[in-house]
C-alpha cells in the first residue's frame, strides 16, 4: 500500500484513453500551434487532467483552443507541455489501441500500450501563455449548424495575408435579429445572411480571425444545438460543449461591404453548378501564379472559355447555356469561381452579370431565412 502511494506522489499526471480519440483532441489543439514560433513554448500543447477529464490547450497568441476529452479514465490529476507535431504523430501510430499517459516530477511524459513505449521530454505548465477567462455577460448563441454553413460559404474569401489588416478575417455583424457573416480580399466578396430567432441585446460589428472562425466546425460534435458567443474589448470567444475557442480581434475598418453590393444587374442566368465547375477547372489548367485570367465569352450560342498564358499555352473550352442577351465579353480569375462553386449545396446556380466593367454575382438562398452573395470582380484583359 506504502508502495503504491510513493508511486502515485512521484507521478505528474497519470491517465488512460483511448488513442485515436485522444488524437483527434489533440489534433485541434495542435492545429493552432505554430510550427515555428518566436517563443518555443507555443510549439507545445497543455495536457490538463483534473475532475475525471483531460483538457488539451494550443495557442499561437492570436488563436487558442482548449478541447475537452471526457473518455478518459485519470489516475493523477497534473499538468505538463508536450510537443505538439511529436505528441500527436505518436498517438496517430498507436491508434485503435488504449493508450497511458503517465510524466514523473522530473517532466518525461511516457506513452505506451501494451506493446510500444515511447518517452519524450515535457516542460512546466506554468510557462504556457493563459487562455482569457469566460467574460461574465454579453454571451448569445447562435445555432450550430446555421453558423458552420455560413462559415463555410464566406471563410476563403478573406485575404490570406494579416498584412491586409482587417480584410484578413471574417466580419460578424449582428444588428436586431440579423446575422451577417462578410469576407473580402478586394478582389471578391462573400457575404451570407441569416435571420435570428430573438434580437440580440446589443449591436455586434467585429472583425475575427478567419482561423479562429475555422476551428468551430472542428470542434462541434453531432447532436451540438448551439454555439455561444461572447465579445469582449479585444477578443471573441466561442463555446461549445467540447470546446472553447478564443481569438484576437483583428484590427483595422472592415469594408463598407454594404455600399459595394451590386444592383441593375439585369443578365441572368441559371447554370447547372457541376458541369460549370467542369468547364471552369478545365479552362483553368494551363494558369500559373502569374496569370489566373480567363476570358468569359457570352452569346446566343452559348459560352466560350479562353485562356492565353505567354510561354505556356492557350486553352479554350466550349459551355452550352440559354443565353438571350446581348453578346458579353469579360474577364475574370476562374480560381474566384471554383472556390465558390466547391461550398455550394444546389444543383443549379444562379449567375448575374451586367457588363464588362461591373461584378459578377452568384446568389443562393432559402425558405429558412437565409441567402448568401456572391462577388467577383472583373479583370482588364487585353487584346
Amino acid at each position: 500500500m506504502s508502495s503504491q502511494s510513493t508511486v502515485a506522489e512521484s507521478l505528474r499526471l497519470k491517465f488512460v484513453a483511448d488513442a485515436k480519440d485522444l488524437a483527434e483532441c489533440v489534433g485541434i489543439a495542435a492545429s493552432v500551434a505554430p510550427a515555428k514560433a518566436t517563443r518555443p513554448v507555443l510549439q507545445s500543447v497543455l495536457l490538463r487532467a483534473e475532475d475525471g477529464v483531460v483538457e488539451v490547450t494550443g495557442s499561437d497568441m492570436e488563436v487558442a483552443v482548449r478541447v475537452r476529452f471526457e473518455q478518459v479514465e485519470v489516475g493523477q490529476d497534473g499538468a505538463l507541455l508536450l510537443n505538439a507535431a511529436r505528441f500527436q504523430q505518436i498517438l496517430r501510430e498507436l491508434a485503435g489501441e488504449r493508450v497511458e499517459i503517465t510524466a514523473n516530477e522530473r517532466g518525461v511524459c511516457t506513452i505506451s500500450t501494451s506493446d510500444a513505449s515511447f518517452q519524450i521530454m515535457g516542460e512546466e505548465a506554468e510557462a504556457y501563455p493563459e487562455q482569457a477567462p469566460w467574460p461574465a455577460e454579453g454571451v448569445f448563441r447562435l445555432g450550430a449548424k446555421e453558423l458552420v454553413g455560413m462559415i463555410r460559404r464566406t471563410h476563403f474569401a478573406a485575404h490570406p495575408e494579416k498584412t491586409r489588416y482587417a480584410m484578413n478575417g471574417i466580419l460578424l455583424d449582428l444588428r436586431e435579429r440579423r446575422l451577417h457573416l462578410v469576407a473580402t480580399d478586394g478582389k471578391r466578396l462573400a457575404l451570407c445572411e441569416r435571420e435570428l430567432p430573438e434580437e440580440v441585446a446589443a449591436p455586434v460589428h467585429v472583425v475575427v480571425p478567419t482561423k479562429g472562425m475555422n476551428l468551430l466546425p472542428r470542434v462541434l460534435e453531432e447532436g451540438d444545438a448551439f454555439v455561444e458567443i461572447a465579445v469582449g474589448p479585444a477578443q471573441v470567444f466561442f463555446r461549445t460543449p467540447k470546446a472553447l475557442v478564443t481569438a484576437r480581434l483583428v484590427e483595422g475598418h472592415f469594408p463598407p461591404y454594404e455600399e459595394v453590393l451590386p444592383k441593375g444587374h439585369d443578365k441572368v442566368l441559371t447554370l447547372p453548378r457541376e458541369s460549370f465547375l467542369c468547364a471552369l477547372r478545365r479552362a483553368s489548367i494551363l494558369g500559373t501564379k502569374d496569370s489566373q485570367s480567363v476570358r468569359f465569352a457570352f452569346d446566343r450560342e452559348g459560352l466560350e472559355l479562353t485562356a492565353r498564358v505567354p510561354e505556356v499555352g492557350a486553352s479554350r473550352v466550349r459551355f452550352p447555356l440559354d443565353y438571350p442577351f446581348d453578346p458579353l465579353s469579360v474577364g475574370f480569375n476562374p480560381a474566384f469561381f471554383v472556390d465558390v462553386l466547391k461550398v455550394l449545396a444546389t444543383p443549379e446556380v444562379r449567375l448575374e452579370l451586367k457588363d464588362p466593367k461591373s461584378p459578377a454575382v452568384i446568389r443562393e438562398g432559402s425558405d429558412d431565412g437565409w441567402s448568401f452573395v456572391y462577388l467577383v470582380m472583373p479583370l482588364n484583359l487585353e487584346g
